[in-house]
């Protein structure tokens, strides 16, 4: 007859904190804000990635005024479609292209809403090129393997923290010893 179960609850919004025995060089230490996931697959952002990029030098090439850090760099939110742009940003600006993540935290595509976070300074926010995907079942299978250790997204971790203290910092913001994650009998990636 018909199959009552309810559909599998979401994940997303959450944080994927790659175990250490994940070596892919896409994702190893990686902490990846999921954004949405569904039957379709996963859609996601490594936040915790910089490329060589400065964001002054996307800004130029783009023809958007850049009045803050000069060292600031573009992230790499994953291997998929590095060409497509998105940021992250804080409730410092009310943008209505932006999409509301979490409390604190909202994610935008458009070039005129990074153009409006570059004016000035004082505004928290990353700008990614590219994002993590995953097919069909692919991110259950990767979490059923022990490839991810799940948390509740934190604004402040995403927005504030150093890329290199993230992910030591998801792990002991839920109360995990990094030194302490037990490595398994493979490797995984």
């Amino acid at each position: 007859m018909f199959d009552h179960h309810p559909p599998p609850r979401s994940l997303a919004p959450g944080l994927l904190i790659a175990v250490p025995q994940l070596l892919d060089p896409n994702f190893r230490q990686s902490v990846v804000l999921l954004l949405q996931q569904s039957e379709e697959g996963a859609v996601g952002l490594v936040i915790n990635r910089e490329s060589t990029l400065s964001l002054r030098e996307l800004c130029r090439d783009h023809k958007i005024t850049y009045e803050g850090d000069p060292g600031k760099k573009v992230r790499v939110g994953g291997p998929v479609q590095p060409e497509q742009g998105l940021v992250l940003f804080g409730p410092e600006i009310d943008d209505s292209e932006g999409r509301a993540v979490v409390d604190g935290l909202q994610v935008s595509a458009s070039t005129r809403t990074l153009s409006r976070l570059c004016e000035g300074t004082g505004k928290r926010f990353h700008c990614f090129s590219g994002y993590a995907g995953w097919g069909p079942g692919q991110l259950e299978r990767e979490i059923h393997e022990g490839s991810w250790i799940l948390a509740p997204p934190d604004a402040r971790l995403i927005l504030d923290a150093p890329p290199d203290d993230v992910w030591t910092g998801a792990l002991e913001s839920n109360g995990i010893d990094p030194a302490a994650i037990v490595p398994g009998g493979t490797e995984l990636s």
